[in-house]
């Protein structure tokens, strides 16, 4: 019984002066992480290069035709399914009675913004659109997502007629 009272005492001595040197390699000064008994040395990433979001391209001679049958599909493919029932349903309803310079606002609106929660947060009007954002179709839009009428939402149109 004596015996392995002072190995365990030993063993504990030992874990009691080997600690502070296990922490000193486990600070992030080091660049050293523990995974149990394991040490590992590694260099935390630094990304160096710039990144830049590339410029919505602009499409030259898209037909009318051509370009409602796009942002009919597009609308459908917004991020969240909140902002796909929105666009699309609204789109499906009046996008055959859009102007071609009202099709080019839905068509940045769907396309710039690289927050999904922004555009659903801008047609519930939560937040107040930024200024390339506030215009014609964003008060159509607004409007539509009120829904008055209370029609019913819930699912997405079909993309071609039966």
């Amino acid at each position: 019984m004596q015996r392995c009272g002072i190995a365990l005492r030993s063993i504990l001595a030992l874990r009691r002066t080997s600690a502070p040197s296990c922490a000193r390699l486990m600070s992030s000064e080091d660049k050293k992480s523990g995974f149990g008994d394991i040490m590992i040395e590694y260099t935390p990433y630094q990304d160096t290069s710039e990144f830049s979001v590339p410029c919505y391209p602009t499409r030259k001679n898209e037909s009318d035709e051509k370009l409602r049958a796009r942002l009919l599909y597009q609308s459908r493919k917004r991020g969240i399914s909140e902002n796909c029932l929105i666009l699309s349903t609204f789109f499906a309803e009046r996008g055959a009675a859009l102007d071609r310079e009202t099709l080019d606002q839905f068509d940045r609106l769907i396309n710039l913004p690289d927050s999904d929660w922004d555009i659903y947060y801008w047609l519930t009007g939560k937040d107040l659109p930024p200024p390339p954002f506030d215009n014609e179709v964003m008060t159509m839009l607004q409007e539509f997502t009120q829904n008055k009428d209370m029609k019913d939402r819930t699912r997405q149109p079909d993309l071609t007629e039966k």
